[in-house]
C-alpha cells in the first residue's frame, strides 16, 4: 500500500525551505541555482516591457509585485528584502528595456534563459543524480528565489525568521528524504 503524500502549502516556509534543501544538497548544484535564478528572474522581468497590453498596466511590475507580497507573507524581514530586489529588478529592467529595445533585448533574454535552465537542469542531473521537481512548478517558480535569498541569509548570517526555523526546517528535510528514498526503493521493487 503506497502512502499518500502530505502536499506542502505553498507559503509554509518551513515545509518549502526543507523540501528545497532537500532537492539542493550538492554543493554545485546549489551554487548553481544562487548564481542562475536571478537572471532568469530579471529576463522574466525584461521581456515583459515589451507585452503589447492596451491598459496602463506593466506586466513586469505587476509580476514584481505579486512575488514582494508573496515573500512579505511568509517572512517580514527576508520578506522585505526580496521586495526591494525584486523592485530594484523591476526598475533596471525598464531601464534596460527602454535602452537595448524588443530587437536586442529578446536576443539576450533567450541566450540568458536557454543557459541558466541548461545549468539548472545539468546541476539536477549530474550532481544530484535526480532530475529536478517539475510537478509542482508554480509553488517552484514562487518559492525557490526566496528560498534561495533564504538560504544565503542562513549560512551566511545565521538568519532565522524566528526561533528554531533551523532545527525544525532540518527534521523536516531528514523526514522529506526518509520519503524520497523509500519511494524510490519501492519503485526499485
Amino acid at each position: 500500500m503506497e502512502v499518500k503524500r502530505m502536499p506542502r502549502g505553498v507559503l509554509d516556509l518551513e515545509a518549502q525551505f526543507a523540501f528545497f534543501r532537500s532537492q539542493h544538497r550538492h554543493p554545485v548544484n546549489a551554487a548553481a541555482h544562487a548564481l542562475l535564478a536571478g537572471p532568469i528572474l530579471f529576463t522574466n522581468l525584461l521581456i515583459l516591457h515589451f507585452l503589447p497590453l492596451p491598459s496602463p498596466l506593466d506586466p513586469a511590475l505587476a509580476l514584481s509585485l505579486a512575488y514582494a507580497a508573496a515573500y512579505l507573507l511568509v517572512d517580514r524581514r527576508a520578506g522585505a528584502l526580496a521586495a526591494l530586489l525584486f523592485l530594484a529588478a523591476w526598475d533596471t529592467s525598464r531601464t534596460l528595456a527602454a535602452r537595448l529595445g524588443f530587437a536586442l533585448s529578446w536576443k539576450v533574454v533567450l541566450a540568458t534563459q536557454l543557459f541558466c535552465w541548461t545549468w539548472q537542469f545539468l546541476g539536477h542531473g549530474l550532481f544530484e543524480k535526480r532530475g529536478p521537481t517539475v510537478s509542482e512548478l508554480p509553488e517552484v517558480f514562487l518559492m525557490e528565489p526566496f528560498l534561495i535569498l533564504l538560504q544565503i541569509l542562513n549560512k551566511l548570517f545565521g538568519y532565522e525568521p524566528y526561533p528554531g526555523f533551523s532545527k525544525n526546517v532540518d527534521k523536516k528535510m531528514e523526514a522529506d528524504l526518509r520519503e524520497s528514498g523509500e519511494r524510490k526503493q519501492r519503485k526499485m521493487n
